[in-house]
């Protein structure tokens, strides 16, 4: 039987925001894509909207915590440390469960950590550090509270996109924004999607690029083949 692999590496390996899809100023003929420009000026938006937070300890002790996170996966500054291959470390669940511990004891005294509170990159780090946890239980009850903060423009719908998926597909449920695929016989095919004709409507609303984009970063980063392929998620055990 083909293992299956669900990839939830963090978002900042395959879905930057869409400030950092946008690519330096070129000649005139060569003009930017009107969904990268449109999410871009929402996502600047976004950013000026909310400031660049007031609590600066806060942040930095975030900024510190996913930069482990992103060691931790092979990642540094955005992007692979080794081009060839994603380099994990052997110790990658005690990692996710000390960094885990960690934001609880942030959200439990502190509340969420939005982006005027600790800035957009610090708050998006907190998400981060959330989709990677094991403890589902915990995700769980934080998602009415995250997506309400999401619906009022207080955090990054982007980050929250991957963690409402992944715990849609570890039910056996539809994903709702396309973003968990798993390996199988050497290309990734993604799990079944609410509503497949309106999916890059959903995904423009909360930051995301469009399938057609998002499967090309994901072959680029994987050196596999995002194929078209759709493939059910296993319902959960008894």
């Amino acid at each position: 039987m083909t293992r299956s692999i669900v990839l939830l590496l963090s978002l900042s390996l395959f879905v930057p925001s869409a400030l950092a899809l946008r690519k330096p100023a070129a000649a005139k003929s060569d003009a930017e894509p009107a969904w990268m420009a449109d999410l871009a000026r929402r996502h600047e938006e976004l950013i000026n909207r909310n400031g660049p937070g007031t609590d600066t300890e806060l942040r930095d002790r975030l900024l510190a915590m996913l930069d482990r996170d992103q060691e931790a996966r092979g990642v540094k500054d955005g992007q692979p440390k080794n081009k060839e291959k994603l380099e994990i470390a052997t110790n990658l669940a005690e990692i996710d469960a000390g960094l885990t511990t960690e934001l609880k004891e942030i959200v439990a005294k502190q509340g969420w950590p939005t982006i005027a509170l600790v800035g957009i990159k610090a708050s998006n780090g907190a998400m981060y550090i959330l989709t990677h946890s094991a403890d589902h239980a915990w995700q769980l009850s934080l998602l009415p509270q995250l997506e309400q903060l999401a619906d009022a423009g207080k955090i990054d719908g982007s980050t929250l996109a991957l963690v409402i998926d992944k715990e849609l597909v570890s039910e056996g449920k539809l994903q709702r924004y396309g973003s968990q695929f798993k390996f199988v016989d050497g290309a990734m095919a993604m799990y079944g999607v609410e509503d497949p004709g309106t999916l890059d409507a959903r995904r423009a609303k909360v930051f995301l690029p469009p399938m057609a984009v998002y499967k090309q970063m994901l072959s680029d980063m994987y050196h596999l083949k995002a194929t078209d392929k759709i493939v059910s998620a296993a319902a959960p055990a008894n």
